[in-house]
């Protein structure tokens, strides 16, 4: 039970991250340059700091899933969703859909191993299971925000933007059931969880230096462009802010 509340508590996580896209009113095309750029710095620091070292540390042949995750999300972009840049016209808004269902189902893949390294973290040490859950909740908001502010960019809709933050916490749910149920007829083992946490680090490099950081790039507007680098700060800030809580808990 205690599991499940965990998980959760990672996908309220996600929505709390989309509702974000509420706090102004009227977005321009400014205002969203600087989500995407905000958004990459989160997901690159993310990948770097929290999901590739511990997917290494767990086992050293992690890295060749890390590409395989970065290779996986750019083979579905060329070849179901034709890549488009969200600064192009209006009249490619059809190619703009496709490239956001590439970056939803990237991220929905990604929320999906979420749940499932959560509940096999817990199933190999509880002490994992807690290192791997304050992982998954330093990026669950910024995963939030990243989506909405995608589908907000290209679509235009918050409705739409918001649902998307919901799916990823569906996804979270589904993946944390899908592990529980095969917990019942297979040994998870350290090895599984590293698979996860290395696919999951590979979409996010992915998201963040081909689909994000080369829009950001041509609009060529330095001050937007470093809201990349508040992103990264952004999520150091929320990792003192979660260290501080837990410490507190403690």
């Amino acid at each position: 039970m205690d599991i499940l509340f965990y998980v959760l508590t990672a996908a309220f996580a996600n929505v709390l991250g989309g509702l974000v896209i509420f706090l102004k009113k009227k977005w321009s095309r400014r205002g969203l340059n600087g989500l995407m750029a905000l958004s990459a710095g989160i997901l690159f620091t993310v990948a770097i700091m929290d999901l590739i070292p511990e997917a290494l540390k767990i086992h050293e042949s992690s890295a060749v899933y890390i590409v395989i995750g970065f290779v996986l999300i750019f083979l579905f972009q060329q070849f179901l969703a034709p890549h488009f840049h969200f600064g192009e016209e209006t009249h490619k808004h059809s190619h703009s859909q496709s490239t956001t269902l590439g970056a939803l189902v990237g991220m929905l893949v990604h929320t999906f191993f979420d749940g499932v390294s959560i509940v096999v973290s817990f199933k190999i040490d509880e002490k994992i299971g807690f290192v791997v859950l304050i992982a998954v909740l330093l990026h669950k908001i910024p995963d939030g925000l990243t989506i909405s502010s995608i589908v907000f960019a290209s679509l235009k809709s918050k409705k739409k933007a918001i649902g998307a933050s919901f799916l990823l916490g569906i996804s979270t749910i589904l993946g944390a059931i899908a592990a529980l149920f095969l917990a019942h007829f297979f040994t998870l083992d350290s090895s599984i969880l590293a698979i996860a946490l290395s696919i999951t680090s590979g979409i996010f490099l992915y998201i963040a230096t081909v689909d994000l950081l080369p829009v950001v790039s041509a609009t060529e507007d330095r001050p937007i462009i470093l809201f990349f680098f508040v992103g990264i700060l952004l999520y150091f800030a929320l990792h003192l802010i979660l260290d501080q809580l837990l410490f507190h808990i403690h």
